[in-house]
């Protein structure tokens, strides 16, 4: 009886472990996926002064403008600003959804996306 009792203590114990590392992994790569979509679809994806959006530097995870067809006469762009917490992804949508400059806008999760349609789509 004690040998299954040990037995079901470890089990339970590498299930936590492997539900954290899952956990942790999925939020790091959260970032690089999207980054990676966009560049698959073409966009030249690079960070810009997103204090420029209106948002405090300490709410944000990371942000970054994607841009395709640049030289064209109609180029297509993203705007991708991740924020620490969702309240805060939330307070900036609700803030700036009607702003002429940000169409499109549009959030899921802590994410806040907006640009072009074709672009905010492929979100």
């Amino acid at each position: 009886m004690e040998k299954n009792k040990r037995i079901l203590f470890i089990t339970v114990i590498a299930i936590v472990a492997l539900c954290a590392l899952f956990a942790f992994t999925a939020c790091a790569t959260e970032e690089s996926a999207l980054k990676e979509k966009y560049e698959q679809a073409g966009f030249d994806a690079q960070s810009f002064p997103f204090e420029s959006a209106g948002v405090d530097k300490e709410l944000v995870d990371f942000a970054y403008h994607g841009l395709k067809n640049a030289n064209t006469s109609n180029p297509v762009q993203v705007f991708v600003i991740t924020f620490n917490n969702i309240d805060d992804a939330k307070n900036y949508c609700d803030a700036h959804a009607s702003d002429k400059d940000k169409p499109n806008m549009m959030r899921q999760g802590r994410a806040v996306v907006y640009g072009s349609k074709e672009a905010v789509d492929l979100y």
